[in-house]
């Protein structure tokens, strides 16, 4: 009832959702795959979760999807914009929103439901609180990890580098890169579908997914699917790869990375193809020091558009991965192409909260 007293509030008070800039919200083809509820209630709570934390933005992760798969135009904006997979776009929003399920002792909400699967469109209350708890927590000090909630490790932890970041501040420039390209591994063999929805992550022999995962049972499908309907899980090599795309799409956002200005005089070739390489990292950013409204101004329609006249920008890289799956090349043949788009300057620098220090 509370839900509906505050909706009602927002009504009367004249606040639109088009004033905002709200979450991304999947599609409703990705809601039937995953069996994810489209009824009023439900989508009224999720407009008001949305609407009570900064942290949402734009669908800009959707708009550069659809654009690598051929989309050209304001028609590749809005989140009910499709030229990609369904599946590949919900892969695209996994990153932001990975499925998990609490224990009783992480359940620090009581709006949780700790015997169901917790994503932001199933459990929009209980995403925020978590959300803020964690954020909390990151602010004192608190460095989440393995037996934490992922939605903790992915935002303010460990699995920071889903957003091509640091764990935190300090960390080197190579240390990170070493856990981005252990990601894009593992997320690249899934892709292929090199691995089934049975296989232990434990299993996988990647130093980065054994770190993150050796501790647990959890299987692919755990991971990209927990909770989802068969239709998603049948297209979990999708899911893969749209999560791959969302962490080297972050990759050249100013709140997660710092990038020199690309010069237009190198390129980088995969498989016959070549594009002008982006600009060299200088270091990455770690997101628990920074004002979260600053950094999601970077993550911004405008800031992409800036960039998306620029040479080696974000989507001319992307639609050559695209390519590439559809190829089937295998890890190795795609690997040299991920050290161009992430070549270092200074493999020691440490990260920082860069331009975006909360408080200043």
């Amino acid at each position: 009832m509370r839900s509906w007293i505050l909706l009602s509030v927002l009504l009367l008070a004249g606040v639109e959702a088009s004033a905002h800039k709200l979450a991304t919200q999947s599609t409703p083809d990705e809601r039937r795959l995953a069996g994810i509820t489209s009824s009023t209630r439900a989508s009224a709570e999720r407009l008001m979760a949305q609407w009570s934390l900064e942290v949402f933005t734009e669908p800009v992760h959707e708009e550069i999807t659809n654009r690598l798969y051929g989309c050209n135009g304001d028609a590749c904006s809005g989140s009910e914009a499709t030229t990609a997979p369904a599946a590949v776009l919900a892969g695209v929003r996994w990153n932001d929103d990975p499925p998990f399920r609490l224990l009783g002792g992480q359940a620090r909400s009581s709006r949780c439901k700790v015997r169901e699967t917790v994503r932001f469109e199933t459990q929009p209350w209980c995403w925020v609180s978590l959300f803020r708890d964690a954020e909390a927590g990151a602010a004192n000090g608190r460095r989440y990890g393995p037996g934490d909630a992922m939605l903790y490790r992915s935002h303010f932890g460990d699995l920071q580098y889903l957003h091509a970041m640091a764990a935190a501040d300090g960390e080197p420039a190579s240390e990170t890169r070493d856990s981005l390209f252990g990601w894009f591994e593992f997320a690249w063999r899934a892709s292929r579908g090199e691995y089934t929805l049975e296989t232990r992550l434990r299993d996988i022999g990647i130093p980065a997914i054994q770190q993150a995962y050796g501790h647990t049972e959890w299987r692919l499908m755990d991971l990209y699917a927990l909770g989802a309907s068969g239709g998603l899980r049948s297209s979990i090599d999708d899911v893969a790869f749209g999560s791959l795309l969302h962490t080297v799409q972050d990759s050249f956002a100013a709140g997660h990375a710092r990038r020199e200005e690309a010069s237009g005089m190198r390129e980088c070739t995969l498989a016959g193809d070549s594009v002008s390489a982006p600009g060299n990292i200088l270091e990455f950013h770690s997101y628990a020091g920074q004002d979260h409204g600053l950094h999601a101004d970077e993550d911004s329609r405008a800031a992409f558009m800036r960039g998306f006249q620029e040479e080696g920008n974000v989507v001319d890289v992307g639609r050559l991965l695209v390519r590439a799956r559809k190829q089937r090349l295998d890890w190795m043949a795609v690997r040299p192409y991920f050290e161009c788009i992430f070549t270092l300057q200074r493999p020691e620098a440490p990260a920082t909260a860069g331009d975006f220090v909360a408080g200043r």
